[in-house]
């Protein structure tokens, strides 16, 4: 602005040298005194118009809100410089002022929105680079952290002493695909959501190896399917959930059958994972089945993790 300014002063005191004029429209000072106020004026809207900017552009409005909010600071903009116009050269009348001044300061007005633009989304794309560097390096770091690859290969260590060898394969490749995502040069700062499913999947499915023993929620299921929904008539439902507490993983099997039988007969399945349960993990584990708080029954298997 400041530039722009000494541009119209010299481009003033030309003009006044074109031998039409003499005396003090001769002068730098005279050329001052005429271009000064205007510029003045308008290098003060710069930062306003740039909040401006900011508060349309975080508000989120649609197109028609956006261009009538913009017209609408325009006019009141444009207003103000008429104003000051009036007073830096004591007219007495707004009219007079708004027809010498008006052209100039909608030009200027759009020179000043148009820099204001892209300056501030230029700011924008700088901001959304550096969160995109940031949260790579965060799921880098997440990836990498000790304990995770602790388990992972701890995991794999034991599908190859249990003879699993295709899963344990399966595994490695998985912790592959994690890691090659976190190096992976990708500048996009959003991605489709089936992208980050995938992601989540393959997380999730090196995690559950070593939650989880082979085979442990069949018996839950059987014994809901044979002794709860399977003994009613018409459809039946099967819940099965999971959460993390401190040092326990949790996992419920619901129904919406008649309930656990009164005589405790709710099938071998259940002995014998509670046997197992007690050779892999000894008292640290449990399984019990109980009467649903809205009816049927809910198996709760818990496990260290």
């Amino acid at each position: 602005m400041a530039l722009l300014g000494a541009v119209a002063i010299t481009r003033h005191h030309i003009q006044m040298t074109d031998g039409t004029r003499s005396g003090p429209y001769l002068t730098w000072g005279h050329a001052f005194y005429q271009e000064s106020g205007h510029w003045l004026f308008w290098a003060l809207v710069i930062p306003i118009a740039y909040l401006f900017v900011a508060r349309v552009a975080r508000a989120g409005w649609g197109w028609p809100q956006t261009l009538l909010a913009h017209i609408a600071f325009a006019i009141l903009a444009i207003g103000l410089a008429t104003a000051f116009h009036a007073i830096w050269f004591g007219m007495d009348s707004f009219g007079d002022a708004f027809g010498s001044n008006a052209s100039l300061s909608l030009f200027t007005y759009g020179a000043i929105l148009g820099g204001v633009l892209a300056y501030y989304y230029s700011q924008r794309s700088v901001e959304r680079e550096v969160e995109l560097a940031q949260a790579k390096l965060r799921a880098l770091r997440a990836q990498l952290r000790p304990h995770f690859m602790f388990n992972a290969l701890n995991s794999v260590a034991m599908l190859v002493r249990g003879g699993r060898g295709p899963e344990a394969v399966e595994m490695i490749a998985g912790v592959s695909e994690l890691l090659r995502d976190g190096l992976n040069d990708d500048d996009r700062a959003e991605v489709a959501l089936e992208e980050e499913v995938a992601l989540a999947r393959r997380y999730l499915a090196i995690e559950e190896v070593r939650f989880v023993p082979r085979l442990i929620l069949q018996p839950l299921v059987e014994n809901a399917v044979r002794h709860g929904i399977g003994v009613k008539a018409g459809a039946g439902r099967i819940e099965i959930s999971a959460r993390t507490a401190p040092r326990e993983l949790i996992v419920m099997v619901r129904d919406d059958g008649p309930g656990p039988s009164p005589n405790g007969n709710n099938g071998v399945g259940l002995r014998n994972t509670r046997e197992r349960l007690k050779t892999a993990y000894g008292a640290a584990a449990r399984l019990t089945l109980e009467h649903g708080a809205e009816g049927g029954a809910v198996a709760t298997l818990v496990i260290p993790v």
